[in-house]
């Protein structure tokens, strides 16, 4: 009965009017509908949904939402039903119930990829009408991945870690619950990559007590600068990063832990905006700033709504350290994300359909997720526009009139004006990004302030619209407006974007496919002719990317003649600087391609043309590696050879 006491304690540290009868009595409902079930580990099934619950007290949930945690596998898994439990707990518990249960194993026992979806997309639309049901799964999934060695097959393991990397992680990222995103991070690293996670953990302990000292030296030492610049502050604290954020880190760098210096990190809470900015203007008296490190969210939020002022100084023995600044309402927010509006707010008084309306505007990826179902009926689109559209990083791009247009890293000036309207597509000309003219498929990045000028004799969208459009919105607006174009047009525009798809990656220039390359993709798309293989191609319903990568698979196995598909040799325009080449041979090595070789062509003031050979497996590794080159800081071209731009 421990278990039940410990819960109840916690509950009531925060909730001054809990029902403990009725907590009480859900714990043993659930209790004896479990009463025969064992976890994979030994333990009575019901240290799940109370561990689960516990994980959800530090968020300060309410009595509902602990309630339907402990409950949460009682459909699925035992003979009581959902009526059972509306009849026992009423209607709200239910419906949280109901949100999380997983669909019927029966139905979908031949095919877990396809429950496994199913499951998510009930997940969202109960989720939008009420986000706890979220803060349930991830609780859930927590104490899941806190236990995940009891499952014997690694496998298994690794393949619900890779599972809640994906999905459950960037969904605490967008609900902004930093208590829940940073230790399942942490969790699902230790299972991918054991030797990078323990060669990390034990030099984070090996460096412990020098960085505790430091940390508390730098405390007393911003605290008396901000104090004598007559700043009121509420509190600063340590904060370190998780192993997870450092191994990113270093992946996305290629710096070893030795050279990453910024481990040092300071949380500083005042009582207003003003004096945020009046604590940066004084740290930034006191100690050099790191150059190109600032970064003002609470003037521009980041799309979970996070705001805070972030600022990076050579602190105390010259020691990089980064700077956090925010009120105690952003702190709150930041820290708990949506569980701030739902149950944080309750001591302010303010009413519970208020708080859902802020929710409602604020996290409006739940809105696109819906959209997704209604535009994507099959699984796997569904999955793969998931992680596209929400669940990728985020960059702001400007309007002329100050706008802000959220978009995902890697998305070009076609996702932006599709998303400021959805005809303008359609008299699009190109664009100016920052004051300078461009096309319209140039890749944005944050900051960037676009312009879209348009033309009555503009052609319209084009089929390689679709290769550079990163967003669902785009490419479905794109998709429809080609269903409407001429046959001849769009299967001439088809055959030259899949011919210029094959001079990139062969060196058959100008040189069409042979007979038995084209009878092999008619037979594996099911398709009858290749007019209609154009014509799917035309209309977007069909992928030139998919086809270059049944080629290469057509080619490996010996069946075709494409040239030099295994040893490839491209060129990166890169600023001429110290590192950069090792950044770039590290990010390809991540890729698990080979670099055979690597040559530089040119070299003009500040930019340097370099050469390399690579031996790939698969055509989606070098589509992969091409793609993370672009996103690669100091990176401006990536071509096939000199003149002949990647796209």
């Amino acid at each position: 009965m421990h278990m039940i006491e410990a819960l109840i304690n916690s509950a009531q540290s925060y909730l001054l009017n809990l029902d403990e009868a009725r907590l009480r009595y859900a714990f043993e409902y659930a209790r004896d509908a479990h009463a025969s079930q064992l976890r994979k580990d030994g333990s009575p099934y019901i240290t799940h949904p109370v561990a689960a619950a516990e994980i959800l007290t530090t968020l300060k949930v309410d009595e509902d939402t602990l309630i339907a945690c402990l409950l949460h596998d009682v459909p699925e898994d035992t003979t009581r039903t959902i009526s059972d439990i509306e009849k026992e707990f009423g209607s709200s518990v239910c419906f949280l119930v109901e949100g999380i249960t997983k669909l019927s194993k029966v139905h979908y026992r031949n095919n877990m990829m396809t429950r496994q979806v199913e499951s998510l997309k009930k997940l969202f639309l109960h989720s939008a009408q009420d986000p706890r049901i979220i803060l349930i799964k991830l609780a859930d999934r927590m104490h899941n991945m806190s236990t995940i060695d009891a499952i014997e097959k690694k496998e298994k393991r690794e393949r619900i870690a890779r599972e809640t990397l994906e999905i459950f992680v960037p969904i605490a990222n967008l609900l902004g619950v930093w208590q829940l995103k940073h230790p399942l991070e942490d969790a699902c690293f230790r299972i991918l990559h054991p030797e990078a996670y323990s060669a990390i953990e034990m030099q984070i302990h090996a460096t412990k007590d020098k960085r505790v000292d430091l940390i508390q030296r730098s405390i007393q030492e911003v605290g008396s600068v901000l104090t004598t610049h007559g700043v009121k502050v509420e509190s600063i604290s340590g904060r370190k990063k998780n192993l997870y954020s450092i191994f990113k880190k270093m992946q996305r760098t290629g710096k070893s832990f030795s050279q990453i210096h910024d481990l040092l990190g300071l949380r500083v809470i005042v009582d207003d905006i003003e004096s945020c900015y009046q604590t940066l203007g004084a740290i930034h008296q006191s100690f050099t700033p790191k150059i190109g490190r600032l970064k003002d969210y609470i003037a521009i939020p980041k799309s979970n709504g996070y705001q805070s002022i972030h600022t990076t100084i050579f602190g105390l023995e010259g020691a990089i350290t980064e700077i956090q600044i925010r009120t105690r309402d952003m702190h709150l927010e930041n820290e708990y994300g949506i569980a701030a509006h739902y149950f944080y707010s309750d001591e302010q008084n303010i009413k519970r359909d208020q708080v859902k309306l802020r929710v409602q505007k604020k996290y409006k990826w739940v809105q696109k997720i819906l959209d997704l179902q209604k535009d994507i009926q099959q699984n796997d689109n569904f999955m793969k526009h998931l992680k596209l559209d929400i669940f990728e990083d985020r960059i702001f791009v400007f309007t002329p009139k100050g706008d802000v247009v959220d978009l995902p890293v890697g998305a070009t000036t076609i996702d932006f004006l599709y998303h400021i309207h959805s005809d303008i597509g359609l008299v699009a000309l190109n664009c100016s990004i920052n004051g300078a003219l461009r096309p319209l498929t140039t890749p944005l990045n944050s900051g960037d302030v676009v312009l879209i000028h348009t033309s009555e004799e503009a052609p319209g969208p084009e089929v390689k619209w679709l290769e550079m459009a990163k967003t669902n919105l785009a490419k479905t607006r794109i998709k429809e407006y080609l269903k409407e174009k001429d046959k001849n047009e769009l299967m001439l525009a088809a055959e030259t974007l899949l011919q210029r798809k094959l001079e990139f990656f062969t060196d058959r220039v100008h040189q069409n496919l042979q007979e038995e390359e084209k009878i092999f993709l008619l037979d594996i798309f099911n398709l009858s002719s290749w007019e209609d293989l154009l014509m799917d191609v035309g209309k977007g319903l069909l992928d030139v990317h998919e086809i270059m990568a049944k080629l290469f698979e057509f080619e490996q196995s010996g069946g075709g003649s494409l040239d030099n598909m295994t040893v490839l040799s491209f060129c990166v325009e890169v600023e001429n600087r110290v590192g950069m080449l090792g950044n770039i041979c590290n990010l390809i090595a991540r890729g698990g391609v080979n670099i055979l070789k690597v040559e530089s062509l040119d070299a003009e003031n500040k930019n340097v043309i370099l050469k390399l050979s690579v031996e790939i497996a698969n055509y989606e590794q070098f589509e992969m590696i091409t793609a993370n080159l672009k996103k690669l800081s100091g990176v401006f071209e990536v071509t096939r050879e000199i003149g002949a731009v990647e796209s």
